[in-house]
């Protein structure tokens, strides 16, 4: 989750928000519909990633290193995250905790540890735009991941989108024309663990609930980020304390206004708006750190970005046929 890694769990558990009545919808349960509402909560959750990456950026600037940053980042984000599990807990008790898969929770929560780091590090070596244009390849590594190691059935119009985004990760790379950056090796691992991310959230989501999801997350990104930020840790000057403080709190805060979004509309009318965390990140990278992008990084986004959301939709579009039709064979029944 955590950065982008949050950004592809809210994705991925879109499909589970609970109604009101506290409950899973069932098969044929449509996503309430206040587009303007979903807009504007994605747009929110836009820039406060945008904020946070430059806060990583800052921080970096200051000599504080990634590993220490993903902990800052992590422990401060449980921190502000912790409330939300209040009122699940008073009502079914600690054993709503208790995962029922725990080694693959475990395995959830380490590798987005490992995740988070190796974002973090690339945030810290590349542009802004250049880093948040490679993220947008994550929902693309996902799909490919579903049908190779979930065996969900892709079609070739779906195919031919994901290929057309890795074209657009090529332009901005230019191999051959540049020199490839390491930073940008970094930030496609990053994508990679984004889309890892996703892929085990869809298998957790058939047994646990998204609370359990969260507060297992949080749990593991702490844990697993403390140990290597012990190694490089600096003194926590006032200056440290106040931008993990605000990381913490700027990414739990981004995370729940995105997870918001999806509940209120369709993923087809929120999810472009998520790709404004590019024009975000271009204002707040020129105007803290003189950062100009070309317009070579501007053109592989908007194929990565058109690609993902068309891939989006169209993932949309099976999903509510499969509601229609397990409904259907519900009432049959």
């Amino acid at each position: 989750m955590s950065p982008p890694i949050a950004e592809v769990d809210a994705t991925a558990t879109k499909h589970t928000v609970l109604g009101p009545d506290g409950k899973r919808p069932g098969p044929g349960a449509q996503t309430p519909g206040n587009p303007f509402l979903g807009a504007v909560l994605m747009t929110g959750a836009a820039a406060l990633f945008a904020a946070l990456n430059t806060l990583v950026k800052y921080a970096s600037s200051l000599g504080m290193d990634p590993l220490q940053i993903s902990f800052l980042r992590s422990f401060f984000a449980a921190v502000t995250m912790l409330p939300i599990l209040v009122g699940p807990v008073r009502r079914n008790g600690f054993r709503h905790l208790v995962p029922t898969r725990f080694w693959l929770m475990t395995f959830r929560g380490l590798s987005s540890a490992v995740g988070v780091i190796v974002w973090m590090t690339a945030v810290t070596l590349l542009p802004l735009t250049e880093v948040t244009a490679i993220s947008f390849t994550a929902p693309l590594i996902a799909t490919v991941g579903s049908a190779l190691i979930l065996g969900e059935v892709v079609r070739a119009r779906r195919w031919s989108a994901v290929a057309i985004g890795f074209v657009g990760v090529l332009i901005i790379l230019r191999p051959g024309m540049i020199p490839l950056d390491v930073g940008f090796l970094w930030a496609i691992t990053a994508a990679v663990f984004m889309a890892m991310a996703a892929l085990i959230i869809k298998l957790l989501t058939r047994t646990e609930p998204p609370d359990r999801i969260v507060f297992w997350t949080n749990v593991w990104l702490t844990v697993g980020t403390l140990i290597p930020a012990l190694t490089v840790w600096q003194t926590m000057t006032w200056e440290f304390w106040v931008i993990g403080i605000a990381m913490g709190v700027t990414g739990a805060i981004s995370h729940i206004l995105l997870t918001y979004s999806f509940s209120v509309a369709d993923a087809s009318i929120v999810l472009p708006f998520d790709y404004a965390r590019l024009p975000f990140v271009a204002v707040l990278g020129y105007a803290l750190f003189g950062q100009v992008s070309d317009l070579y990084t501007w053109g592989g986004a908007a194929l990565i970005a058109a690609s993902a959301i068309y891939v989006a939709r169209r993932e949309q579009q099976v999903a509510k046929r499969a509601r229609i039709a397990a409904a259907a064979a519900a009432e049959a029944d």
